[in-house]
């Protein structure tokens, strides 16, 4: 086994001259690092906080641009620029003022790159056109999101070819089941007699959209798979890797644009409506008229909680074990997401976030998918840090110890 020197970007491994200093940092020839443990809890906190963002904050932002009349696709569109710009900006901050090995040149196969920005493109078709509050209401996105972590096992094995234990299949099952509780309240109508802005829907759309929601999730799974094969063949970065991907993104989102005239799906009945909501939809992402409803500052809390929660998603599967533990990491976002939105309520209509804890039988199906959720993915934490501490010790596996990463024998 051999010491792992990498990038001081996020303090991975330790060097040559390294001490351990009290308070848990390390230090190698001047620079400090973090504490592996610290680094990646940090990680996972600032993924999660993100992700959390960005789902309470969709919802809101695709109703607004819906009740003012633009639409779904015109969204996706800006956001993907928006979001390109940003990355761009957050590279070159980073090769300036944190890591000056970082290049703007691609270094990824063109191939790869495409691949990861259709599936990204995909993603954000199916979960953003299902993420109106009168198609998927907002607490129930959050737990929906979860559907990642067997999506990413799933294309991992068959990618990949490196499954999961049997115990940790179980922790699986454990938090898919938590997740089926929870939904019960949408699928069999329960409490339809509320507010709730699907109240009025027929069942077959209260089934269908959730649904959509979460195969938009599939996208992601393979995306993850896509980041731990190049990520961890340790020639591409997450800043270089991400700001290409979303370049192909966008290129992927313009030529997917006739999904927005698909009859019941997308919001365009003909080139001209298209036209118009997209006009609309653009002049509002950057007015602060009365008419736009707030739009641009919906948008921009937006903007900020994808731009975010893509960067830590990539840095965990870069910095930490892989697919898998940033699946895990982000099945936290639905538990934190769903406590959200049971104590706080947006109304379309009016244009209002209030503070409007609802109790009801909802709650009690939500808490109860919860107690089991949590434990679902704690436990497979547990298992997967218990199992790789064993299987390093036969030097076949990748393991991440608190202090410096040890790589497997050739």
């Amino acid at each position: 086994m051999n010491h792992e020197e990498t990038s001081p970007l996020m303090g991975k491994g330790i060097g040559n001259k390294s001490e351990k200093e009290q308070n848990g940092t390390i230090k190698t020839s001047g620079t400090f690092r973090f504490h592996g443990t610290t680094r990646n809890v940090i990680l996972a906190a600032l993924n999660v906080f993100s992700n959390v963002t960005m789902n309470v904050s969709l919802p809101i932002f695709a109703g607004t641009m819906n009740e003012i009349g633009g639409d779904t696709f015109v969204l996706l569109l800006n956001s993907c620029v928006v979001i390109g710009v940003i990355f761009v900006l957050t590279t070159l901050f980073a090769k300036r003022f944190i890591d000056s090995s970082i290049t703007l040149k691609l270094v990824s196969s063109l191939k790869i790159v495409f691949a990861l920005g259709l599936f990204t493109a995909l993603n954000g078709i199916l979960v953003v056109f299902a993420s109106p509050p009168d198609r998927t209401p907002g607490y129930l996105q959050g737990i929906l999101s979860t559907t990642v972590i067997p999506y990413t096992i799933l294309c991992r094995l068959i990618f990949l070819r490196k499954g999961i234990s049997a115990v940790r299949t179980l922790c699986t099952c454990l938090v898919m089941a938590g997740l089926f509780i929870t939904a019960e309240p949408q699928i069999f109508g329960i409490n339809t007699d509320d507010d709730s802005n699907t109240a009025n829907e027929s069942t077959s759309a209260r089934i269908l959209w959730p649904l959509c929601f979460a195969l938009g999730f599939l996208p992601i799974g393979l995306m993850n798979v896509i980041c731990e094969k190049e990520l961890k063949s340790g020639e591409a970065k997450s800043f270089n890797f991400i700001m290409w991907s979303q370049f192909a993104q966008i290129i992927c989102m313009v030529c997917l644009f006739w999904t927005d005239f698909i009859p019941g799906f997308g919001m365009a009945g003909s080139f001209s409506e298209f036209s118009d909501r997209y006009k609309r939809g653009t002049t509002c992402l950057v007015s602060t008229s009365s008419d736009c409803k707030g739009l641009v500052g919906k948008s921009w809390l937006f903007f900020g909680g994808y731009t975010f929660a893509n960067l830590f998603q990539f840095l965990l599967i870069e910095y930490a074990e892989g697919a898998v533990f940033a699946a895990v990491v982000q099945s936290l976002v639905g538990p934190t997401a769903t406590i959200f939105w049971t104590f706080f309520q947006f109304n379309e209509k009016e244009n209002v976030f209030r503070w409007h804890p609802v109790f009801n039988e909802t709650t009690v199906f939500t808490i109860v998918g919860l107690l089991l959720m949590v434990p679902g993915v704690m436990l497979y934490n547990y298992f997967s840090n218990k199992e790789a501490k064993e299987k390093v010790k036969e030097g076949n596996f990748l393991y991440t110890d608190p202090i410096l990463t040890v790589n497997a024998k050739d």
